[in-house]
C-alpha cells in the first residue's frame, strides 16, 4: 500500500479553496514558521494518496493540521498550550467558514440565472409587496435589536473575576540612586555602567593595577615603545588599560495588590489582574523575581514569597479572590517587614514596590484596640515604609472619572512613591523610571 500511495502521489491534486483555507488555518493559529504551510499542503497530499484518492478533501487538511501546528504554534508568556477540543473547535470554525465561502459563488450564480429568467415576472409583481416584506422586516429587526440591546445592559453583576487580556506597558527602571550599589546579576532591566570583572566589555582605560586588563587596548598603547631582542612586546605600567564594562543587575519586584470588595465596582478587579499580569509579563522578560501579598476581608498575606518562577505569581493572581473590606494598613505593615527580611539576607538585592489600590482603608490592624482609626494606622505603616527608601510605584485603582472618593494620591505621598492611575499604565512604550525615595 505505501509504495502504491508512493506512485499515485505525484497526481494527486489540491484546489485553490483548500489552499487558501490552509493559510487561513496558519494564520489564525499564529503560527510562528514560514514552513508550517507547505508542511501542511505535503502531508495533505499525502494522506489523500494514502486513501487512494487522487483529491485532496477538506477532512486531510484537518487532520494534517493536528500534526504540523501543535509544536509550531506560537505562544505568549503565561499562555498555556491549547488542549485537543479547543483546536478541534478552531478547526470546525474554519472549516465551517471556508463550506461556506465555497458554496457562496455558486449560490451567486444561480441567484443571477433565475434573475435573468424571471425579470418579466418581478417587472408584474405589484409595487407594494416588497414593502410591505421590508416594513415587517425592519420591524423585527428592530424589535430584536432593542430586546439584545436590554438583555446585554443586565450582564455586569459579576462575581469571579478573570483578568482582562494584558497590553503593552510601560518599562519601569530603577533609578542611577539605588543602582550604584548594585552588584551585575542575571536581569535585564536596569544596566549599572563600569561593572568589575562582569559584563560586557564596552571601552578600555588608563589603569595602574593589572587587573582585568584590555589586551588589545594594552597593546596599541605599546605599541610605539617597539619590541625587544627577543621579538616580544615592550610594554610598561603606564601602557595598563583595563576593561570597562557595562551590565545588568537582579531586580525584586513586590507587588501589594488589593483584592477588597471596593475592586468589584465596574469590573475594576479584571483591570487590576490585566496590569499585574502585563507587570508579570514585563517581569519574566526581563528576568526579575517577584512575590505578591494580596489584602482582603481582615488581613493581609503574603501569597507568594520571592521567586523566579514567575509562572507561580500568575497561577497564584488567576486563583485570586475578590471581596470583603480593606485591610490596606495591615497590608502595607507586612510589606514593610518583607523588606526588611529580604534585606537581612540579601543587603545588596534591587527591590521595586509596586502598590495597586485605590487607597479606601477601612480595615484597622489585627489585634488593635476596638475603635482605632484605619486610615491613621495606614498613614503610620505608609510612612514607616517609606524610611525604607524603596523604588515604588503607586497604581491608583480608583476609576471614579471626575470625581475620586480613593485616596491615592495621599497614600503615592505617605509611600514617596511615583503615582500612576491604572489606565496610564499602558498609554504608551515610553520608559518609566521609578525614582529611589529619600526620606
Amino acid at each position: 500500500k505505501v509504495a502504491e500511495a508512493q506512485g499515485q502521489l505525484a497526481n494527486v491534486v489540491l484546489s485553490d479553496d483548500l489552499l487558501l483555507l490552509i493559510s487561513r488555518i496558519c494564520t489564525e493559529f499564529q503560527v510562528g514558521s514560514l514552513r508550517a504551510d507547505i508542511t501542511m499542503y505535503k502531508t495533505a497530499t499525502a494522506l489523500a494518496a494514502w486513501k487512494g484518492r487522487l483529491a485532496v478533501e477538506a477532512e486531510d487538511i484537518r487532520q494534517a493540521a493536528k500534526w504540523v501546528l501543535a509544536h509550531r504554534r506560537r505562544r505568549q508568556p503565561f499562555e498555556q498550550p491549547m488542549d485537543g477540543p479547543q483546536t478541534n473547535e478552531m478547526l470546525d470554525k474554519l472549516m465551517d467558514d471556508n463550506a461556506d465561502a465555497s458554496q457562496l459563488p455558486r449560490e451567486q450564480d444561480e441567484m443571477n440565472g433565475n434573475e435573468a429568467s424571471n425579470d418579466d415576472n418581478r417587472q408584474e409583481a405589484p409595487d407594494n409587496t416588497p414593502s410591505s416584506d421590508d416594513n415587517k422586516n425592519g420591524t423585527s429587526s428592530s424589535e430584536r435589536e432593542e430586546s439584545s440591546d436590554k438583555n446585554g445592559g443586565s450582564g455586569d453583576d459579576m462575581q469571579t473575576f478573570t483578568a482582562s487580556k494584558p497590553g503593552q506597558i510601560k518599562q519601569l527602571r530603577l533609578g542611577t540612586q539605588q543602582l550604584k550599589k548594585q552588584q551585575p546579576g542575571t536581569g535585564r532591566r536596569n544596566p549599572i555602567q563600569d561593572t568589575k570583572q562582569k559584563g560586557h566589555y564596552v571601552r578600555s582605560m588608563e589603569t595602574d593595577k593589572p587587573v582585568d586588563l584590555a589586551l588589545d587596548a594594552t597593546l596599541r598603547a605599546a605599541a610605539v615603545n617597539g619590541l625587544s631582542e627577543t621579538g616580544q612586546p615592550i610594554i610598561h605600567p603606564d601602557n595598563w588599560r583595563r576593561k570597562v564594562r557595562n551590565s545588568t543587575s537582579d531586580t525584586l519586584i513586590l507587588f501589594v495588590v488589593d483584592a477588597s470588595g471596593s475592586m468589584s465596582a465596574r469590573k475594576r478587579m479584571e483591570s487590576v489582574k490585566g496590569a499585574v499580569l502585563a507587570l508579570l509579563t514585563d517581569a519574566y522578560q526581563q528576568r526579575d523575581r517577584v512575590g505578591v501579598i494580596a489584602f482582603r476581608g481582615v488581613k493581609a498575606e503574603v501569597l507568594l514569597e520571592p521567586t523566579k518562577s514567575v509562572v507561580l505569581a500568575e497561577k497564584q493572581l488567576q486563583r485570586l479572590p475578590t471581596g470583603g473590606r480593606t485591610p490596606l494598613a495591615h497590608a502595607l505593615s507586612l510589606a514593610y517587614d518583607s523588606v526588611c527580611r529580604l534585606r537581612r539576607h540579601e543587603q545588596d538585592q534591587s527591590i521595586l514596590l509596586i502598590v495597586l489600590s485605590d487607597g479606601k482603608a477601612n480595615v484597622p490592624l489585627p489585634e488593635s484596640r476596638a475603635g482605632s482609626d484605619a486610615w491613621i494606622q495606614t498613614e503610620q505603616a505608609a510612612v514607616q515604609l517609606a524610611k525604607l527608601e524603596l523604588p515604588t510605584l503607586m497604581l491608583d485603582t480608583d476609576s471614579g472619572g471626575l470625581v475620586r472618593v480613593g485616596r491615592g494620591k495621599e497614600l503615592a505621598h505617605l509611600l514617596k512613591a511615583d503615582y500612576m492611575e491604572l489606565d496610564d499604565l499602558g498609554s504608551d512604550g515610553l520608559i518609566h523610571t521609578i525614582r529611589q525615595a529619600v526620606g
